[in-house]
């Protein structure tokens, strides 16, 4: 963010701060719904390999 002018800043700031204030809850919480998959892979062999 420190690579965008100001105004640009301030209006990302007051967007995300209007969307959390959608989802909050009388008690000051947020909760997005929300799905993410965490995928790693390792070839520590040459393709074609036994094992």
């Amino acid at each position: 963010m420190e690579q965008v002018e100001e105004p640009t800043r301030a209006q990302a700031r007051r967007t995300l701060t209007d969307h959390l204030r959608a989802h909050e809850a009388a008690d000051g919480t947020v909760r997005l719904l929300s799905t993410s998959w965490l995928v790693a892979a390792d070839r520590s062999m040459p393709p074609g390999g036994d094992g």
